[in-house]
């Protein structure tokens, strides 16, 4: 059973007073209830879940855990650290150092690479000329020779 379940079979007056306040009618349809408090907590969200809260069958036992009966300024002073002991050291700091060098490794790295890339490149471009080749040549004069020829 969800929420919409619960609230309807327990407290469906409670559930068509609120889809009134949506601008709904009200409905003795336990499904209808139902798929109407989806659709307006699918529309409005927290506002709509916010609404649905005050209309649960068992909103005092919940509003139990929510509260406490404990001052908070008995905590104000509770850091979990003993009086009399070093500060512990910003791990954080360190970890940021580390993570910082690790980037600048890799953006090297990717670089490095991509000079490496280029220069491959532009060995290959040049060992694969036009003019080194002289089976491309022959085909060059040849295909002149032809068009001199057909004129």
């Amino acid at each position: 059973m969800n929420l919409y379940e619960y609230i309807a079979v327990n407290n469906s007056l409670g559930a068509n007073e609120l889809l009134k306040n949506y601008g709904l009618k009200p409905t003795r349809s336990i499904n209808e209830i139902i798929n109407r408090l989806k659709i307006i907590v699918r529309k409005y969200k927290k506002d709509a879940l916010k609404d649905i809260s005050t209309i649960h069958p068992d909103k005092e036992l919940l509003s139990l855990f929510n509260s406490s009966n404990i001052e908070e300024k008995n905590f104000a002073y509770a850091t979990g650290r003993t009086p009399g002991f070093e500060e512990p050291v910003d791990e954080d700091l360190q970890t940021n150092k580390v993570v910082d060098e690790i980037r600048e490794v890799k953006e090297q790295m990717l670089k490095d690479k991509i000079n490496n890339s280029r220069n491959e490149l532009d060995r290959t471009i040049r060992s694969s000329q036009y003019g080194n080749s002289p089976v491309i040549l022959l085909a060059i004069g040849f295909a002149v020779g032809y068009m001199i020829a057909k004129k």
